[in-house]
């Protein structure tokens, strides 16, 4: 914390948040919150005196915005009890998906027919941590085009993330797969239209050799036998 103040990185921080990868596209703090090493209001108060030395801006507003989120989480978190875990969450209606144990064995190794997805996840299984944007861009894929129950990829991070934090993972996956309290429903992500804001000369895609012919998204029926090429 007192390296990130000491820098200039807040002063830039709305523009550098979401990039996929570099160490100071964003604070980093989340592994120390997660763990209780770090309070939410020590970065508060830091955040305060940085502002009232430095002065303040849109990306100095972003971090404490973002404080307030994880903070929000926690919270409804407390309020949700087990309903934090179940498959309709605080929505209305249950998501229309399954359990497709191919396609989540694919979303997890990093083969699926999107190799922006995939170079996330291998970086999530290979350090353990992903950026912001990466983790919504493959919940949105595991939801939205893969149709698999949201609860599976939020068991997986928290396997994999070394900031696992029970709230803030839980109520981000309720968030994109729509039963959270969000009355929009949910998020879908369009994944060319990510990959060529986010990754537009496919650097990061290289970076985790995962620009390669698509994989298909099925090689086996709902019943498990295989499908053959016509």
């Amino acid at each position: 914390m007192q390296r990130y103040f000491s820098s200039s990185a807040p002063h830039s921080y709305k523009l550098t948040r979401n990039q996929l990868d570099g160490w100071d596209s964003s604070t980093k703090f989340s592994p120390f919150l997660a763990l209780g090493n770090l309070s939410p209001r020590s970065i508060w108060q830091q955040l305060k005196a940085y502002e009232a030395q430095h002065g303040a801006n849109d990306s100095t507003y972003w971090i404490g915005f973002e404080l307030l989120w994880r903070e929000y989480f926690q919270w409804s978190a407390l309020q949700q009890d087990a309903r934090l875990f179940s498959f309709q969450g605080q929505a209305k209606h249950k998501p229309k998906t399954s359990y497709y144990s191919a396609r989540f064995k694919k979303w997890c190794n990093g083969e699926t027919p999107f190799p922006l997805v995939n170079a996330c996840m291998k970086e999530l299984n290979a350090t353990g941590f992903i950026s912001n944007r990466g983790r919504q861009i493959v919940a949105s894929c595991l939801v939205n085009e893969l149709a698999v129950d949201w609860r599976y990829g939020a068991a997986y991070f928290q396997q994999q993330l070394l900031d696992y934090d029970v709230a803030c993972n839980w109520g981000n996956w309720q968030y994109i797969a729509g039963v959270g309290k969000d009355p929009r429903g949910g998020r879908h992500f369009n994944l060319e239209k990510q990959t060529q804001e986010y990754d537009p000369e496919r650097r990061y895609i290289k970076q985790w050799q995962c620009d390669t012919a698509p994989q298909p998204l099925d090689t086996v029926d709902y019943v498990d036998w295989p499908i053959m090429p016509e």
